[in-house]
């Protein structure tokens, strides 16, 4: 019983560690709050504090800056791009699309944030730079594993530009989240792997 008892007092949270995970929800709630209201440009350390009701010493122990504070925010909201093999290609790229993707670009609270999000960018290269190492390329590394995967099965050709198939995806979906305000449903996730099966983009040499 001794032991038993050692153990779960290694493993359970303190009261001051649990502390600090509801602090951490609620910094990241309230940041993804007021960047669908200002936009990354307004946004402060300091009406972050204030909205989640915790010292700006509190958020500075976890993020150095604005810039990781945002992407961190933005990626709770992210689902993991799946790699499972399933030995079926076309059942995995189309996880891929509907998770990695779709599931992201076509959520409202995103929908909301992304415009802002993409216009900030423009002005600020040290979060464009942030946004695609952190965030992008991971996943982009992810979803190449299993497009290659399908390549080396023969279910996709040699020569298949695979960076370009993806930003594909990703510009059909955005744009259409950003002026659209609209979703690619089941349907419209089938017809486009459908169509990147059966033609997809090569490289210039293939």
């Amino acid at each position: 019983m001794g032991d038993k008892r050692t153990l779960h007092s290694v493993m359970a949270p303190s009261g001051l560690q649990r502390r600090d995970l509801e602090a951490r929800k609620r910094i990241l709630a309230s940041t993804l709050k007021l960047l669908k209201k200002e936009g990354y440009a307004n946004l402060t350390i300091g009406e972050v504090a204030t909205d989640a009701k915790v010292g700006k010493a509190t958020l500075y122990r976890s993020w150095p800056g604005k810039a990781e504070l945002v992407l961190d925010a933005v990626r709770t909201r992210l689902k993991d791009v799946p790699v499972d093999e399933t030995g079926d290609s076309t059942e995995e790229i189309l996880a891929v699309a509907r998770q990695a993707l779709a599931d992201f670009f076509c959520s409202p609270e995103v929908q909301v944030i992304l415009p802002a999000l993409i216009a900030d960018t423009a002005r600020n290269p040290e979060l464009r730079e942030r946004l695609r190492e952190d965030i992008i390329e991971p996943r982009r590394a992810r979803a190449r594993t299993v497009l290659e995967r399908a390549i080396e099965r023969g279910d996709l050709p040699d020569g298949t530009d695979i960076p370009m198939l993806l930003e594909m995806w990703a510009g059909a979906m955005m744009f259409r989240s950003v002026f659209y305000g609209g979703a690619f449903d089941e349907d419209a996730i089938e017809r486009m792997v459908t169509a990147t099966m059966s033609s997809p983009p090569r490289l210039p040499d293939a």
